[in-house]
C-alpha cells in the first residue's frame, strides 16, 4: 500500500488588502500555499481583488499551485 496524499484547496483565503480581516501580504499567502503542497489557493479579499496582482505575480514562480481570485461583496 503507498502512501496516500489528500489534496487541499484554501477557499477563502484574505490577505493584508481586506481591512481587519486579513494579515498576510498575498504574495506570503502563494508562498506559504505552495510550500504546503496545496493544489490551490483563492484569495478573496472584501469588496474588491486588490491583492490578486500581487498574488498572480508570486504565482507565476509556482506553476503547480492554481490561482484562484474572487472577492466577498458586502453591500
Amino acid at each position: 500500500m503507498g502512501k496516500e496524499v489528500q489534496k487541499f484547496a484554501e477557499l477563502r483565503a484574505r490577505s493584508c488588502f481586506s481591512f481587519l480581516r486579513g494579515a498576510s501580504h498575498p504574495e506570503d499567502l502563494v508562498g506559504r500555499a505552495a510550500e504546503l503542497g496545496l493544489t490551490a489557493l483563492a484569495v478573496t479579499d472584501r469588496n474588491g481583488v486588490y491583492g490578486a496582482p500581487r498574488a498572480h505575480q508570486e504565482s507565476l514562480k509556482h506553476p503547480q499551485l492554481k490561482l484562484i481570485v474572487g472577492s466577498e461583496i458586502l453591500f
